[in-house]
């Protein structure tokens, strides 16, 4: 035989297995049954227990600097031209 007629036979053969194992294996883990979940209800408590706090704003101090990028940017350059 050629090369490639037994290379394509050995790669048939290993895509056969393959699924003789998926279907085995589905043959031997049965269906799988949806799960019931439970739910649970969350009342919120009375309003008239809740307390409110203010909650503190940020603010900017005076003398802070302002963020500055790290990197300068690059300006482009024409490209050279070739005679």
């Amino acid at each position: 035989m050629n090369r490639n007629v037994t290379i394509v036979v050995v790669i048939l053969v290993l895509v056969v297995i393959a699924g003789y194992l998926v279907w085995l294996r589905s043959r031997i883990q049965g269906p799988v049954s949806p799960q019931v979940e439970q739910q649970v209800e969350v009342t919120p408590p009375p309003p008239a227990l809740e307390t409110v706090q203010p909650e503190a704003s940020p603010t900017a101090t005076p003398g802070a600097k302002e963020a500055t990028p790290a990197t300068k940017q690059k300006t482009a350059t024409p490209p050279a031209t070739t005679r």
